[in-house]
């Protein structure tokens, strides 16, 4: 599932976190945790120069221990702590559990990291979550539920009609970073899936959006280095000073803590890659509306994908400004409307729930004029 980088497993002392001295012992695997202090790219801030993606991911772990428990959901329980602490600086602290469900296909993490210090300071971490072959390939299919997907930069922006799409391994390949902001489900969930169909092998990451409310997409696909990253974070990954200027950056007081979580499942067949997207799915109200996600495709067309990331732009700027929208009442009549020009009577109660729907769509258009207003 994971990926190895051409470095192999480096021991910490040999990490230098100067610039991007992080790369020569970036083992990658499946998951690299950044941060604490910073995640993303090199910076200077405030007089301080930060290396790439932070330290916590070569600083070793203190009170490790493991716990097996049987019973229904029989599970390996691994614990841990990190700090990412200096003297006359920040003192933050990882508290993590691991608990593998080997019945299941799945393991969860669940991570509190603490400001054990006596000042609010900056926080940022990314779960750095890597995708290698065989699992990734030409002819892997991608799933990422976004409301609004924007490239890191320029030459990112040249590969957005194209990045859900793994291509051939590529010797002169050039990394590409796009930002979603995904979905949530019922419970404030995002989740995505890479599912390979040769192998009905696939991986899907589900995360507790309330946290964790970014998520990086990296694709690499050169050859000698064929990996995608799904990587949840809390903030950009552009350096700290980008991360205040938009607002990303989060902040901890003198005390406090924040918890994350996240739960990886193993995907055995088409099946369960399909259970993904209906979560989604059972979200829509109508029919039409679950028949369009589940027909969901690539856009191979870069104006038909810019069209429709300025869709979702203006409907999550619309209910930002306005509120949800008034969908209650809101159903399919289709079979009513069909039976009615064919000259069929209709019944009392589908003449009544005609009148509902009628009432819900005279609401939803008022809203939709109100949000006409603002442009």
């Amino acid at each position: 599932v994971g990926f190895i980088s051409p470095c192999g497993v480096v021991a910490p002392e040999y990490f230098d976190d100067k610039g991007l001295g992080f790369l020569k012992s970036f083992t990658a695997g499946f998951l690299t945790t950044c941060g604490l202090k910073l995640a993303g790219a090199p910076c200077e801030y405030d007089g301080q120069s930060y290396g790439l993606h932070g330290n916590v991911s070569h600083t070793p772990a203190e009170d490790v221990s493991y716990r097996v428990e049987e019973g229904d959901r029989p599970c390996v329980t691994i614990r841990g702590s990190v700090r990412d602490a200096i003297i006359f600086g920040e003192k933050l602290k990882l508290d993590r559990e691991i608990q593998c469900y080997y019945k299941e296909r799945k393991f969860t993490i669940h991570d509190k990291v603490t400001n054990e210090g006596y000042q609010k300071v900056r926080h940022m971490i990314l779960y750095h979550c890597n995708i290698g072959y065989p699992i990734l390939s030409p002819d892997s299919e991608v799933y990422i539920p976004a409301l609004e997907t924007r490239p890191r930069n320029a030459h990112s922006a040249e590969g957005i009609d194209t990045f859900m799409k793994p291509e051939p391994a590529d010797p002169s390949y050039e990394e590409m970073c796009y930002y979603h902001t995904l979905k949530p489900d019922a419970g404030n969930h995002g989740t995505v899936a890479i599912y390979n169909p040769n192998l009905d092998l696939g991986i899907a990451i589900e995360v507790d959006l309330g946290t964790l409310d970014h998520l990086v997409q990296w694709k690499m696909m050169g050859a000698g280095d064929y990996v995608m990253g799904l990587e949840p974070g809390n903030s950009t990954i552009d350096g700290i000073e980008d991360a205040v200027a938009n607002g990303s950056m989060k902040y901890l007081e003198a005390g406090e803590s924040v918890d994350y979580h996240l739960t990886f499942h193993i995907l055995k067949g088409r099946e369960e890659f399909d259970k993904i997207k209906e979560q989604w799915m059972a979200l829509a109200m109508t029919d039409d509306a679950k028949r369009k996600i589940g027909d969901m495709y690539i856009y191979l067309s870069e104006a038909e994908l810019r069209k429709a990331l300025r869709d979702t732009s203006d409907a999550r700027k619309l209910i930002e400004t306005l509120g949800a929208p008034p969908l209650q009442n809101v159903a399919e009549i289709r079979d009513i409307l069909t039976a009615a020009e064919k000259g069929s009577c209709l019944t009392p109660h589908q003449l009544e729930q005609t009148g509902t729907v009628l009432a819900a769509v005279r609401r939803l258009k008022a809203y939709l004029d109100r949000g006409k207003m603002y442009g």
